[in-house]
């Protein structure tokens, strides 16, 4: 009997031990699981991250089960009306009827806050089971600054050594190239054309704003009317989960009357002659008169484009204001700049040292003024070439603009102070050392002495300095071949496809076209280093003018024979 007590004893004890032992097991692996929660429960942003202000993506661990979550920003509840964030730097307060959102682990571990303030931040994530309560934290920086930056215009620079929180290329695709690697692409639709409709269908980004149409009330861009952007709008822009910026109107002033009807609707009706659609005022023929619904409502921010040829900082944020109060959504500014052309007034040509400083200073003003401004969510520089060509047009007077040279990716005074402004405090921005700076060397002339002859009056004059980079040692007796253009032919797409022979010597090419041989006329430049080039987005049924020449060190060739493409494809 004794032996079986003591069995029974035994077993018992064994029993208890091994209980307790599950038990600490469990209760130290919850311990384990609550402490890297604290840790690692915030996702997105990264610790430290520079994000774009605006909407800004939270994502978070829910895992655990039992549990509610609420995200916090900077301490404070975030609360909604429906959809939208009660943005309390906008002056909006919220209501009875607003509400914080709270997550259980079976929801999605993903929310919004909103910021626009030029600082640090700090995502708080509570979750909450009975009387337990974690806590998460994560400090990230808002910028609003980014770089408008085609895909010829530059691969030598690096977007985060001018602390880009942001930037497009006018493509639903980013370069994922060592340029823009860390810095957020925010996708566009450029036009309405079955390859900006294609691109859309196949879009992949993991941006959380995209860019409406590019320039659309002029023809040499989108060309768009507002009615059949807003069709286009509806089909491929509305549905998508992302955050909406307007389409970019080429008008600087803020008061865009194309803008206005894609936003606020407008009547149109029937042409009578061919039966095309057009807006009513045109044609006013009251059968066929209907209103087209304006697109205000899925609209997040709207857009400016400022290009001045004189500097006016007034002038911007007047019409930063203008728009505000035209549609009291924030706005985006993706290009601003200056053109010129050289010997006038407006000449901002880069070897302009004068010039220089006051581009300098007015782009620094503007930074300043820009990030001050709550209605501001975003802005961009567009910089020319020093040289003053790019992707867009052919003002031979807008290097002073650049940030960067094109060929090179040596960056300029420019481009190094708009990497050192605009930047958060805290923040560890990167910076720009002398040796990945362009060096300007003016070219010294001599100049003949007056003449000494008695029937001469004319006083001396000077010959003005000008320009080349340092290590250049190529004179101005030096020549460059005419190009010879083997082809010129209209492809797929609305494309034509140019091709030349190499010249000795030349370090790249520059290709013209336009819509009539004087190259008046609406007419553009390209750059490359290669023996073709494919110029897109042309018009059907136009007549178009090509001709290419070589450069190298400053110096420019002839230009080659010109080249007639009717655009039938």
């Amino acid at each position: 009997m004794k032996k079986s007590i003591k069995k029974i004893i035994s077993l018992v004890i064994a029993m208890a031990l091994t209980i307790s032992g599950i038990t600490y097991s469990t209760v130290a692996k919850a311990d384990e699981s609550e402490g890297s929660w604290k840790t690692d429960a915030v996702k997105v942003p990264s610790e430290g991250q520079l994000v774009g202000a605006g909407y800004i993506d939270v994502e978070f661990d829910n895992s655990m089960e039992g549990y509610t979550y609420t995200v916090y920003l900077d301490g404070k509840p975030v609360y909604w009306n429906g959809n939208d964030i009660v943005r309390e730097e906008l002056g909006e307060k919220k209501t009875d009827d607003s509400v914080t959102k709270t997550f259980t682990s079976s929801d999605e571990g993903k929310t919004e806050v909103y910021a626009t303030t030029v600082s640090k931040h700090e995502i708080t994530v509570k979750a909450k089971k009975d009387n337990v309560e974690l806590t998460s934290v994560r400090n990230f920086y808002v910028s609003k600054k980014g770089l408008a930056l085609g895909g010829d215009m530059s691969d030598k620079i690096k977007l985060s050594k001018l602390n880009c929180s942001w930037y497009y290329n006018w493509s639903t695709e980013a370069f994922n190239k060592p340029l823009d690697k860390g810095v957020q692409h925010i996708p566009m639709m450029w036009g309405s054309g079955d390859d900006n409709k294609e691109a859309m269908k196949n879009l992949v980004t993991t941006s959380n704003y995209i860019l409406g149409f590019n320039e659309p009330d002029i023809g040499t861009q989108a060309n768009i009317e507002f009615f059949e952007a807003s069709s286009v709008w509806d089909e491929y822009i509305k549905p998508l989960n992302m955050r909406k910026v307007s389409p970019a109107p080429a008008a600087p002033g803020g008061d865009s009357l194309w803008l206005k009807r894609f936003m606020n609707g407008d009547y149109i009706c029937k042409n009578p002659w061919d039966g095309s659609w057009g807006l009513f005022y045109d044609y006013e023929d009251e059968a066929t008169k209907k209103f087209v619904e304006g697109e205000s409502d899925s609209v997040d921010s709207v857009v400016l484009h400022y290009y001045r040829n004189t500097i006016n900082l007034k002038g911007l944020l007047d019409a930063v204001e203008t728009l505000w109060n035209s549609y009291h959504k924030p706005i985006w500014i993706t290009e601003m700049s200056l053109f010129g052309v050289k010997g006038t007034r407006s000449d901002f040509s880069y070897e302009l040292p004068e010039k220089r400083a006051e581009i300098q200073e007015y782009l620094e003003g503007a930074m300043e003024a820009l990030d001050a401004n709550p209605h501001v969510e975003r802005y961009c520089w567009f910089p020319y070439d020093i040289d003053s060509t790019n992707d867009i047009d052919s003002f031979n007077g807008s290097g002073g603009t650049a940030m960067f040279d094109y060929s090179s990716g040596a960056y300029t005074e420019l481009g190094r102070m708009y990497s050192s402004k605009g930047n958060p405090e805290g923040y560890n921005a990167q910076t720009i050392s002398d040796d990945e700076m362009f060096v300007y060397v003016p070219e010294e002339t001599t100049t003949q002495a007056p003449t000494t002859v008695e029937t001469t009056t004319q006083a001396p004059t000077t010959q003005a300095p000008t320009a080349k980079k340092q290590a250049e040692t190529t004179t101005k007796a030096e020549t460059l071949q005419q190009v010879k253009v083997t082809g010129a032919k209209n492809i797929k797409k609305k494309s034509v496809k140019v091709t030349w022979k190499k010249v000795v010597k030349a370090k790249s090419y520059q290709i013209q076209y336009a819509m009539n041989n004087k190259f008046t006329k609406k007419a553009k430049i390209k750059k490359t280093k290669k023996l073709t080039y494919t110029v897109k987005k042309l018009r059907k049924n136009k007549k178009y003018y090509f001709r290419v020449r070589a450069v190298s060190n400053g110096i420019n060739g002839k230009w080659s024979k010109t080249k007639k493409v009717t655009i039938k494809k």
